[in-house]
């Protein structure tokens, strides 16, 4: 996976509606093996993992963003904070895995996202979710007037 500019990212963000001079961009590690193989890790399911591991106390706050990848390629995924570094349990499991650059949109603490999981019939809150209550996240999502 190579990483996307800076200025790349901003642009890709931009285009989808998005504020990025309002987001921050950090950079996502590889957490600790035995960490990780206490975390959960299903394939693919980024806001349902990262989610679990807030709930089981594996990360501290439910990240939500887009990965920065490659060239016209942000992609809408979630992550785990735990203490001051970011992690991905989900591309981690995977092997191989290299630090990459990530866009937050918003984090939740844990009592935070079980109330936003319980409004969203029990799914954890993805990009979708933030974007129809677009008005309350104004500062990074464009709202139409």
């Amino acid at each position: 996976m190579t990483q996307l500019t800076l200025e790349a990212a901003h642009k890709e963000l931009a285009a989808l509606n998005l504020k990025p001079e309002n987001m921050r961009f950090v950079t996502v590690n590889a957490m600790d093996e035995e960490l990780l193989e206490s975390c959960t890790t299903t394939e693919d399911e980024s806001f349902y993992n990262s989610y679990m591991n807030v709930i089981f106390t594996k990360g501290d706050r439910y990240v939500l963003g887009y990965r920065c990848e490659n060239e016209g390629d942000v992609v809408d995924h979630a992550i785990i904070k735990r203490g001051d570094e970011y992690f991905d349990p989900t591309l981690q499991i995977k092997g191989d895995f290299k630090p990459y650059r990530y866009a937050i949109l918003t984090e939740f603490k844990v009592f935070d996202v079980m109330r936003h999981a319980k409004s969203n019939k029990d799914f954890p809150p993805d990009v979708d979710f933030l974007r129809a209550r677009a008005k309350h996240y104004k500062n990074v999502i464009t709202v139409a007037e």
